[in-house]
């Protein structure tokens, strides 16, 4: 082929789809190995719960891009039982389509979620037409072919009494926090009832009522911070924990850090830090003994807050979990010796606390932070990694 600027339209569309095939070709080879990896169980075999954790680390693929290959791997190469014999996939058509370069992952994805509905039969129908159009048309053929199929639909069955279920989205956006919810008959009754009182309106109030709703629902979770029955979370009861460095805080500047991760301007600090369901985290206070040494195994109360403070949340590498999702974990165990002290302690989500444990991921403190160090098919130079996610 003639220098890219020297070609013509159609021999730059030639070549094009020449390099498309191969891409092709190549996508379904790599299929083959995750299919491999998939059936030799080298997930569990490596300390990792599933492959999704295993490509995350090695392959930095997103979460739903390996489960979208590891479903496709699985519905298009071939199983292989305990005695070696290999058992066809359940799409051979597709399999074979996209092993020639044929069809691409989208094409894959759509075929297979359509085939779940329909006749082995139909297989061969369907990929005909995919191999003549794109995929988003190839989905309308599915769905019209099974239309075709089964035009009575399924028997009619009893109506099912709706299960009451409750739903909750909360989203902070530019320093604010939206809520939204969508709750059961009794619960909006119980809410109605706390709020409605504390919402009427005061004589010269200017406040509408939108506001003065959301005024009352603040004071509903005040109350409830300060409430005898709050349930324990964390080693202690449910309440709110704000990092501040002290010479800000006196000088009434920046910003402090909630435990979710958010800055809260140091005009509000102020305001909040002399109420008792609210406890300030002083970057520096020594007024607590924070060290328990070989005394337990378990974290009092004033040590998992300094903890908190300095990890703000898992201290593995790209996680994003804040401390309330976070168990406190020994560095050098507890049974092997170690102690229960801050430079022997990292706060890790439950899913990297199992990794930590069951891999070959170690973590050592250095300069005062946690420092982790992959397994060599990770990085074969197990090169030091911190989660700058969390500023610590």
């Amino acid at each position: 082929m003639p220098p890219l600027a020297l070609a013509s339209p159609l021999e730059l569309l030639d070549e094009l789809r020449r390099k498309v095939r191969a891409l092709q070709r190549l996508q379904f080879q790599v299929l083959e190995l995750i299919g491999a990896l998939d059936q030799q169980g080298a997930a569990e075999s490596l300390g990792y719960k599933d492959l999704v954790e295993v490509f995350k680390h090695t392959l930095r693929w997103d979460p739903r891009v390996s489960r979208r290959r590891i479903k496709q791997a699985q519905a298009l190469c071939p199983s292989v039982t305990p005695t070696g014999s290999r058992i066809a996939p359940a799409l051979p058509g597709v399999a074979a389509a996209m092993a020639e370069g044929e069809l691409s992952e989208d094409h894959v994805e759509v075929l297979a979620e359509a085939m779940a509905g329909l006749p082995a039969v139909a297989e061969e129908h369907v990929v005909g037409y995919a191999l003549q159009h794109e995929p988003r048309s190839a989905k309308a053929f599915c769905k019209e072919l099974a239309y075709r199929l089964d035009q009575d639909g399924p028997e009619p069955k009893e109506p099912e009494p709706a299960r009451a279920r409750n739903s909750l989205r909360r989203q902070w956006r530019g320093g604010r926090y939206l809520l939204s919810a969508d709750l059961d008959a009794e619960t909006g009754a119980k809410l109605d009832a706390l709020i409605d009182p504390l919402a009427k309106p005061e004589p010269n109030d200017p406040r509408q009522a939108p506001e003065r709703e959301g005024d009352a629902l603040c004071e509903v979770v005040d109350l409830a911070l300060r409430g005898a029955g709050s349930r324990i979370h964390g080693g202690e009861r449910v309440q709110l924990t704000v990092t501040v460095d002290y010479d800000k805080l006196r000088a009434n500047i920046g910003t402090a850090l909630l435990d979710n991760g958010e800055h809260l301007p140091m005009n509000q600090v102020r305001k909040i830090a002399c109420d008792a369901g609210i406890i300030p985290t002083l970057l520096g206070n020594r007024s607590q003994i924070y060290d328990v040494g070989r005394r337990t195994r378990a974290i009092n109360a004033g040590l998992r807050r300094v903890l908190v403070a300095r990890d703000k949340g898992c201290a593995f590498p790209g996680c994003t979990r804040p401390p309330k999702h976070c168990q406190a974990h020994h560095i050098r165990f507890w049974s092997d010796g170690g102690t229960t002290s801050l430079d022997n302690l990292v706060l890790l989500c439950r899913r990297h606390h199992d990794l930590v444990h069951h891999s070959d991921w170690q973590v050592r403190m250095a300069a005062g932070l946690p420092v982790f160090h992959p397994p060599a098919f990770v990085d074969p130079h197990r090169r030091p990694r911190t989660n700058p996610l969390h500023a610590a």
